[in-house]
């Protein structure tokens, strides 16, 4: 009985030796529920998350280097696998090996929006976001870094009238949506291209927040979520639709 735990423990401990060895990840192009490349941008939504996750990242269709081409089963492949009901969009993410065993599957992702580019999206970024820190890997290019979360201190209140408040609204109106990262979010569309990068403070509503080179506080007000920053010696109140 001794020998048997003790060969189940090695085992064990083989398979998380390998998996702590992954460090890439080959994506598809175009998921075999849909019918065009990059379909409602999922691949490249999938793509930027494990990238944003530590991994080198690939297209299955891209000419890959040699040292990744020849050595396929230190590769991790993802996928897509669409479980749809009637009235609801179900996303699963799947991470094979190189003999197609499963290595991780993700929560499933649920939308019940009628607009497929707008249910896909978030269905897909709720599967996603429930496989972060779901894989141990050993990336040596990657540098840790410890960040201990910043303490806002407040030291005085100024009172600024309703006058030097400029309201405006994100560009195009358009969803964003928030994927992880160390210490805060990055604020994408669903191209994804990164509009807003924002960190936590001690308070769970206000982060500190950056658009481009505009620095400024990221903060959830009575009626949503906002940028707010100076422009001009003017307080600019940007408001965001994001979808955490």
């Amino acid at each position: 009985m001794q020998k048997v735990v003790f060969i189940i423990a090695v085992l064990f401990t083989i398979s998380v030796s390998a998996q702590s060895n992954y460090d890439v990840i080959i994506v598809p192009k175009k998921y075999s529920f849909l019918n065009e490349e990059n379909k409602y941008n999922l691949n490249s939504l999938t793509k930027s998350f494990f990238e944003t996750e530590g991994f080198k990242v690939f297209y299955a269709e891209d000419n890959l280097p040699k040292e990744i081409a020849n050595n396929r089963c230190n590769v991790l492949f993802a996928d897509v696998v669409a479980n749809n009901s009637l009235f609801v969009s179900k996303l699963e993410v799947v991470l094979t090996d190189c003999q197609n065993n499963i290595i991780l599957t993700s929560s499933e992702g649920t939308s019940r929006e009628k607009d497929y580019h707008k249910a896909y999206n978030e269905a897909l970024r709720v599967a996603l976001t429930s496989l972060r820190g779901g894989l141990k890997i050993k990336n040596l290019n990657a540098i840790e870094k410890v960040i201990e979360k910043p303490v806002v201190v407040v030291k005085e209140v100024v009172k600024v009238s309703d006058a030097s408040v400029t309201e405006v609204k994100s560009a195009k109106d358009g969803v964003v949506y928030a994927l992880p990262i160390p210490n805060g979010y990055k604020i994408v569309d669903s191209t994804p291209n990164v509009i807003y990068l924002i960190y936590v403070t001690s308070n769970e509503s206000v982060f500190i927040a950056s658009k481009g080179e505009i620095k400024g506080v990221f903060m959830k007000k009575m009626n949503g979520w906002y940028f707010d920053y100076y422009q001009k010696d003017v307080l600019v109140s940007e408001k965001v639709e994001v979808k955490f």
